[in-house]
């Protein structure tokens, strides 16, 4: 029975263990005030001290003595009625069963060597036991994850066919690259034979060369996809599978097989090679078409009448020259400008200063050649500094390198990489000596 009894009254409400302590509660708290003192009993209250002869009466008590203090702690939450429930009638009930059991132990005699003989018993039945149960628990550990290893193996067994399958194919689609490449060439060549009337056709087979190309490496990249996740699917599902079994396998020095990882990076290899080999073909297609349209153009020109044909010419030229004139500008307002410097040592940065020195020298020859008509309006920005730029590229580039060496020599700069842009200056390579330098200067700066 679960029992209560309010602080201002004396009378003990007692219910059925199976109505709950609150039932208790609810009855002294309509007969008195808080605090609330909540106990569990026997029934048969005057022998309550047979309770510490029986294990499972004392067990049950305990149970209920537990739901007692928690429905006070947990529930009603009164911290009063709970130090009224642990120092009153349950405290007594408590001390009544422990005098139970000193009696009890008191009336059994004591006999050593029994005492002995049993604990020695007990005590290697209690160590024999747990070992037998440890070892079939090991023995049947061993078996589950045999089994697990079995099945994927089972499973694993039925992709290899499938993996070989797709490996020989991907082997015989790898062979045709070179016919592929060379059936593109002869289209190349018809295409700079044909007419206006047989580029149509020419187009037409460069676009199923085109399809052709693209069909088989896309089936066997959908297989290789298809394949790719049923392996990525079996090793998910093993390594789930496994996973209770890891802490035996590496107690017994087990090594987990990797069943999939070699076969996916193969996989994943080909597929690399698929699409790559397709986007060569598409753009060497597209090329063609390109080239096929240029052609096509260039021969209606051609058929046209003298006039429209000078008027396309000129209208190209005058394009052309205009192009011409603003990059050669651009190169122009670019020697004006000054070397770019680093942030922290301010040192000037020259390799790219070197290649805009070189690009603009190289341009000499198209500015004095007899038919640079056409460039006449660039070359004449460009006159006024090829010289300067020759100068610059063959005396001053080398001295302003020699200059920032020096200083980084100055700054404790290991030699090492010094030394190695020396050299090439020493040998007359002024870009590769413009290239270590500014490599140097940004080592120097932490970046």
């Amino acid at each position: 029975m679960f029992c209560a009894k309010a602080n201002t009254s004396g009378v003990e409400h007692c219910v059925d263990a199976s109505e709950g302590p609150g039932s208790a509660w609810s009855m002294a708290e309509e007969d008195g005030e808080l605090p609330i003192q909540v106990w569990a009993v026997e029934p048969n209250r005057f022998r309550f001290g047979d309770v510490a002869e029986s294990e499972a009466k004392l067990r049950a008590w305990f149970d209920n003595v537990d739901r007692a203090v928690a429905y006070v702690r947990d529930e009603q939450r009164h911290a009063e009625s709970l130090r009224a429930t642990l120092s009153g009638e349950l405290l007594g009930l408590l001390l009544l069963v422990r005098r139970g059991q000193e009696a009890s132990l008191e009336k059994e005699p004591v006999r050593a060597t029994e005492s002995f003989t049993r604990a020695m018993t007990d005590k290697a039945s209690a160590e024999e036991e747990p070992l037998a149960a440890a070892i079939a628990a090991d023995k049947q550990a061993l078996a589950a994850a045999t089994a697990v290893f079995d099945e994927a193996r089972a499973e694993a067994a039925l992709l290899v066919s499938r993996y070989a399958a797709v490996a020989a194919r991907f082997a015989d689609y790898r062979a045709t690259e070179a016919a592929e490449m060379a059936a593109y060439a002869a289209l190349s060549a018809e295409a700079s034979r044909s007419g206006i009337d047989a580029l149509g056709g020419v187009e037409q087979a460069v676009l199923a060369a085109a399809r052709e190309a693209s069909r088989a490496p896309n089936e066997i990249a959908a297989e290789i996809m298809m394949l790719s996740a049923e392996l990525q699917a079996l090793a998910v599902s093993f390594e789930e599978a496994l996973s209770p079994h890891k802490e035996v396998l590496a107690t017994h020095g087990a090594m987990v097989p990797d069943m999939t990882s070699g076969a996916l990076r193969s996989l994943g290899a080909m597929l690399g090679y698929a699409q790559r080999r397709v986007a060569r073909s598409d753009a060497t297609a597209t090329a063609l078409l390109g080239g096929i349209a240029l052609r096509r153009q260039a021969l209606r020109v051609l058929q046209g009448d003298e006039g429209a044909r000078s008027a396309i010419a000129r209208s190209r030229s005058e394009r052309a020259s205009e192009r011409f004139r603003e990059g050669a500008r651009a190169r122009a307002e670019a020697l004006s400008a000054a070397p770019p410097v680093s942030e922290k040592l301010g040192l000037p940065l020259l390799a790219a200063r070197y290649g805009e020195l070189l690009a603009l020298v190289q341009m000499r020859p198209l500015c004095e050649a007899a038919d640079a008509s056409w460039r006449e309006a660039g070359c004449a920005a460009l006159r006024g500094k090829l010289d300067a730029a020759e100068e610059e590229l063959r005396t001053d580039l080398p001295k302003q390198i020699a200059a920032g060496l020096a200083a980084l020599r100055e700054k404790g700069m290991a030699a090492a990489a010094l030394d190695a842009a020396q050299a090439r200056l020493d040998t007359g390579d002024v870009k590769g000596a413009a290239i270590a330098y500014d490599a140097a200067v940004r080592g120097a700066e932490g970046t």
